[in-house]
């Protein structure tokens, strides 16, 4: 394994040390392209035609920070051609001469009319490439919300695949990875749980998001330390031009955004703020009582600099509350993180370049409204570099992240495995290497490496392959393929007998134990149809191994040991969409099924059999969401229903009190209650449904102030959909009954 790890280290020290860093081949037209207001424009299309030329010689996609380039060009007379929807088409011709690196911002100018069809496939990642979903701040503002603005929470929630066992918890499972499977990065910094304890929000409200990568298996080696999937968010650029703000109060929540330039054109700043109020609100109109307050704060500074995009992010979000009322049980949980990246793009330098360094810190804790019982924290920091290098007409994407994680807890006895609570430093170095091989106009190969170093263990080589085959050369029809092995440090342990807690307990991987591994393989299929429709479809398997699970007892949340179980997860998504600007329809259809095997871990203990497999209580077979947006007169009406059926839960015997006689007197002391379980997850809930209505309109009172108003409702026909049984407090607990609400905001520029 550390010799692999060591090869890769070799091939990139010759990569960043290599003098060709510093030289050119033929010339190079670089451009970043942008809004007016400066902010980059992801994924729009960028032709390159030699002079009057009418077929194009190259073409491009912008990435996250609106870049492309073209290289190795001969001197001469080239036109540029730009074209993203919503905005007007662009066409400029540059001179460049021979061995030159020229660097050109462009504005583009938006478009009431609607946007011809593009020529060509994207050729950087698309809405349709295996495993992956982009998602823009437009798609969120689609998904009714409780709030004027849409929150990525809400439209996470209706992908295909995607499940979260209930509306209360901020727990998100991707084709059946468990929460702390998953890396979620703002502006590259890595945060442990950014959604709030109402499943109805996360930390990224839409005016704060540029742009989303959801990748739910099979991403590249650029990403490393996740074994399930990667949530990657952008956040916006502030305006460079001018000072606007807005503010808005709904039962749910209330916000404030503020974004201005600090020096015009050059830098900017936005500082978005929101705030629970569902204390203040639940109960209302019949609506459940509610005991759960949530705040998060974002901000970002931005630098665009003529040869350079640097930014300085920051995010803060607190959650404290009860998911059932009746029970005395509080959980909280904090996010803190703040981080510096660069995109450098200098001539000098043969290939663009991005560095990034940053701090996150998390904690949660659990207990009574007298004292905190259980708590843990994950402290990280990380420096990382990303570069390219040409090597044979190939580009090489490579680079190195330092990561240092610290970690503290006490679990108070509920895991016998940290008696002694946890306490514990991890540094790691990752190495990653991938490159993009076009072998036919038809046919692209992205193959990767990467490996993970730490003091007492490696994870090997992790390759990880991903194909696009276009099969008619146009952008109609696309398959595409990702495989690859997986690794990660951290672990998350909780206790599943107790729904009605999501307190994880974090931890490295333990020196005598083996790291969590995992293989994934995706089959995508992609086709457009028309002018307006699109469809996708998804196979997937993942297998994980060393998965931390605990095995059940009957004592009720008290000494839960830890075994190693193997996760199998396969199943398909599919996806159909109309779009024709006024009118949206989608339609999404997910079939999964996840099961877990621990062979010898005596899960059945208390059964007096030996279990080996079950299927664990996020193991949601099917799941259905479509979502209609209309947009008219001034209007935006919104509908989306959902459906999923039943989730796995384990049926319980009877309930007692043990006594440990002779010491233990009955007169004085009422004993530890006790659960007498059937086996784990073998019946099922019932069949979840729920709609979402809002309808939203906004008036101008006046050329600078803009007044919006919103009415809706969740669950709009007050369906009860059991969340879970609570064996504590012996009653079943149901997710959010019907919530009416109003929503008033006020926009400035």
């Amino acid at each position: 394994m550390k010799f692999t790890s060591g090869i890769l280290f070799i091939i990139l020290f010759s990569l960043f040390s290599s003098p060709a860093l510093y030289s050119q081949s033929g010339s190079i037209l670089r451009f970043i392209i942008q809004e007016e207001s400066g902010q980059p424009i992801v994924s729009a299309n960028v032709l390159l035609f030699e002079g009057e030329e009418e077929d194009y010689t190259d073409y491009g996609v912008t990435n996250r920070d609106g870049f492309v380039e073209f290289r190795g060009l001969k001197a001469g007379r080239y036109r540029i051609q730009i074209s993203y929807i919503g905005f007007k088409t662009f066409e400029e011709y540059y001179e460049i001469g021979q061995g030159e690196t020229d660097i050109h911002r462009i504005a583009m100018e938006e478009s009431i009319g609607e946007l011809q069809d593009l020529e060509i496939v994207e050729k950087g990642a698309k809405t349709g490439m295996a495993g992956i979903t982009r998602i823009r701040a437009e798609d969120i503002s689609r998904i009714p919300s409780a709030s004027l603005e849409g929150d990525l929470m809400a439209y996470i929630e209706t992908m295909p695949g995607v499940v979260s066992t209930g509306d209360q918890g901020g727990d998100l499972y991707i084709r059946g990875g468990t929460p702390s499977q998953n890396l979620v990065l703002v502006d590259n910094i890595p945060l442990v749980k950014p959604f709030h304890i109402s499943n109805l929000f996360s930390a990224f409200p839409e005016k704060a998001v540029n742009n989303v990568s959801v990748m739910a298996g099979g991403f590249d080696n650029s990403y490393m330390n996740s074994t399930s999937a990667v949530i990657d968010v952008n956040l916006k650029t502030g305006n460079l031009q001018k000072f606007s703000g807005s503010a808005s109060l709904s039962p749910y929540m209330s916000t404030i955004f503020i974004e201005t330039p600090v020096r015009k054109g050059l830098s900017s700043l936005f500082v978005s703020g929101r705030a629970s109020t569902i204390n203040q609100f639940s109960g209302y109109l019949g609506s459940d009582e509610k005991d759960m307050q949530f705040y998060d704060i974002i901000s970002r500074y931005t630098l665009q600099g003529k040869k350079f995009n640097c930014s300085l992010s920051a995010i803060y979000t607190e959650d404290e509350g009860r998911i059932n009322t009746s029970r005395n049980t509080r959980l909280g949980w904090t996010n803190t993180g703040a981080g510096i990246r660069c995109f450098g793009f200098d001539e000098m330098f043969d290939h663009p370049f991005e560095v990034s360094l940053g701090y996150s810190g998390f904690s949660n804790t659990e207990g009574s409204d007298s004292r905190i019982e259980r708590n843990s924290r994950v402290d990280q920091g990380y420096l990382r570099v990303d570069m390219q290098e040409e090597v044979a007409n190939l580009t090489f994407d490579y680079g190195v992240n330092v990561w240092y994680q610290s970690f503290s807890g006490q679990a108070n006895e509920l895991f016998t495995s940290f008696d002694e609570g946890i306490e514990g430093i991890s540094a790691i170095i990752q190495l990653y290497l991938k490159t993009k091989w076009q072998v036919t106009p038809r046919l692209i190969l992205e193959p990767g490496a990467g490996t993970q170093i730490t003091l007492n263990y490696s994870s090997g080589l992790e390759p990880r392959l991903r194909v696009q085959y276009n099969p008619f050369n146009n952008n109609r029809t696309e398959f595409s393929i990702a495989t690859g092995l997986y690794s990660q440090t951290l672990e998350g342990i909780t206790d599943p007998r107790d729904a009605g807690s999501t307190f994880t307990l974090y931890s490295p991987t333990g020196y005598n134990d083996p790291l969590q591994k995992a293989f994934h393989s995706i089959f995508s299929w992609r086709n457009r149809f028309g002018r307006n429709w699109t469809t996708n479809m998804e196979v997937y398997y993942k297998k994980h191994t060393n998965i931390p699970v605990p095995r059940w007892s009957q004592t009720v949340g008290l000494e839960t040991e830890t075994v190693r179980a193997e996760g199998n997860t396969y199943g398909a998504d599919f996806r159909l969409e109309y779009d024709n600007g006024p009118v949206f329809w989608y339609v999404g259809y997910g079939f999964g099924e996840v099961e877990y095997t621990a062979e010898g871990s005596e899960l059945g203990r208390w059964l007096g059999e030996d279990l080996q497999s079950y299927h664990p209580g996020h193991d949601q077979r099917h799941k259905v969401n479509t979502l209609i947006n209309y947009r008219f007169k001034g209007f935006d009406l919104s509908f989306n229903w959902e459906f999923g059926s039943g989730f796995p839960y384990t049926q319980i015997y009877a309930t007692d009190l043990l006594l440990d006689v002779p010491y233990d007197e009955p007169t004085k002391t009422p004993g530890l209650g006790a659960a007498y379980y059937d086996k784990p997850y073998g019946k099922r809930l019932p069949v979840y449904h729920r709609l979402d209505v809002s309808l939203k309109r906004y008036f101008d009172l006046s050329t600078s102030v803009r007044l919006g108003s919103e009415i809706g409702a969740i669950n709009a026909y007050n369906q009860d959909n059991i969340f879970y049984v609570d064996i504590v407090e012996y009653e079943v607990v149901n997710q959010t009954g019907m919530l009416p609400y109003i929503s008033l905001s006020v926009s400035f520029n």
